[in-house]
């Protein structure tokens, strides 16, 4: 494991100096990270040591995650992003097409699913690098919450326990290209204007809404509560958007919405409570879009 873990962040950190966040937690039966811990090394002079403890961490029975990028201090928040030396998205089921760049790195983290990298010649300011991670994970389809900074990426050698064969991450493909930043920049398409519009998030309620009444959805919604998707869409991020705007639409209030999408007797609440401590943060904003998206005048042709 401790190989295919230092190769990939080898390539994608290419020598860069600066702190490794590895973050573990162990999966509840509701499937939810608990006893969640950050553990911070320095790059790349404690690089063996970090796929060391990613290893121990798995061998453990916990789910092992990196930062996609290192930090400048021991704390991961966007602020502390060093420049990126490649970028990155979780495709989450998406894969990438045909006019796409090839990514020059590409981990599965389960059957099917795959994380993808793109090394560049030389790196770019955090800002820079995360809008050019977002214009990939749009081309693509990708999980539209698996391109920003601070974002967590599973290691390479690590098992994923959200399955119960604990399938290995498998470093999949690796090579030696580059991209000029600049280059990408020109070839990846801007995203329409519909999709960057500030949203405003939507806050959990402190009170939960208790068991609200799914009959007054439409079947095939009812269906994507129960038991998630079923190929229609291309990433769960995109089911979760879908639901939301759907409830909105039928007339459900904002605590039902948090209600539905966070009981773990739905598959709807899947990504939610893969997430953990971040799973409220990812489904602030994604009520929150569905909910401007909502309230949006429609347009009739």
């Amino acid at each position: 494991m401790k190989g295919t873990a230092i190769r990939l962040w080898s390539h994608v950190f290419a020598g860069q100096r600066g702190f490794l966040c590895i973050f573990s937690g162990h999966r509840s039966d509701a499937h939810v990270l608990e006893k969640i811990k950050s553990h911070y090394l320095r790059l790349p002079v404690h690089a063996r040591e970090a796929a060391r403890y990613a290893e121990r961490e798995s061998a453990a029975g916990r789910e092992v995650y990196s930062c996609a990028h290192l930090l400048a201090r021991r704390r991961r928040v966007k602020e502390n992003a060093t420049p990126l030396a490649a970028l990155y998205v979780d495709g989450d089921g998406a894969k990438v097409g045909a006019r796409m760049p090839e990514p020059t790195a590409t981990v599965e983290s389960s059957p099917g699913r795959e994380q993808f990298w793109w090394a560049l010649s030389e790196p770019v300011a955090p800002k820079e690098g995360e809008e050019l991670n977002r214009r990939l994970a749009y081309a693509m389809g990708a999980d539209h919450s698996g391109w920003d900074l601070a974002q967590l990426l599973r290691v390479p050698g690590t098992r994923n326990c959200k399955y119960a064969d604990a399938p290995r991450v498998v470093l999949a493909a690796l090579s030696e290209s580059r991209y000029d930043p600049a280059e990408l920049d020109a070839s990846l398409p801007r995203i329409p204007q519909t999709h960057v519009t500030c949203a405003q998030r939507s806050a959990r309620p402190r009170q939960p809404f208790a068991d609200p009444d799914l009959s007054r959805l439409s079947g095939p919604t009812r269906e994507l509560v129960l038991f998630g998707n079923s190929g229609k869409y291309a990433s769960r991020s995109e089911v979760d958007f879908a639901v939301c705007l759907a409830m909105f639409g039928a007339g459900y209030k904002e605590a039902e919405v948090w209600a539905v999408m966070t009981d773990p007797r739905h598959a709807i609440s899947e990504k939610f409570l893969e997430k953990g401590r971040d799973g409220e943060r990812y489904l602030s904003l994604t009520i929150g879009k569905a909910a401007t998206a909502a309230r949006r005048p429609r347009v009739r042709r």
